[in-house]
């Protein structure tokens, strides 16, 4: 006769815990390495973002003056990596409802990238519009006339 009283688990019992535990610890891991790239990409982006407000607000000080659409490339080091810059002044056309001249008005955008990269695609861009300086603006228009 069976004895019934017999204890512990059986064999079926521990293979589903060890695979219950096993699909636990691999979502565990999953989530812990995106949550340490997202990181790194956060932190690269905040840099880039900060080199590129550098560059723009230099503009605006009148530290680096821009007298006309062009573009200009730049390396500057921001958080012990390198980091490459292109501002591209362009004439803005603002999207009003009327037509309005407004003269020595430029798009300006910078864009950043990582110095050591590989891929040449930005990290981050800004874009702001900028009034060139009145001197400027009026040598153009008598260079129109």
């Amino acid at each position: 006769m069976a004895d019934s009283t017999q204890r512990g688990f059986t064999l079926m019992e521990v293979l589903v815990a060890v695979a219950v535990l096993a699909i636990a610890l691999a979502a565990a891991i999953r989530v812990g390495s995106q949550t340490a790239i997202n990181t790194v990409e956060l932190r690269e982006r905040t840099y880039a973002g900060w080199v590129a407000d550098n560059v723009l607000a230099r503009i605006e000080a009148g530290i680096e003056p821009v007298m006309g659409p062009g573009k200009r490339r730049g390396k500057t080091e921001l958080g012990d990596q390198a980091w490459e810059w292109q501002l591209t002044a362009e004439a803005a056309s603002p999207p009003l409802p009327m037509a309005i001249d407004l003269p020595g008005l430029l798009r300006l955008e910078v864009a950043v990238y990582r110095a050591d990269a590989a891929d040449e695609r930005a990290v981050v861009r800004r874009e702001i519009w900028h009034s060139l300086p009145r001197s400027a603006t009026a040598s153009e228009e008598e260079a129109a006339q």
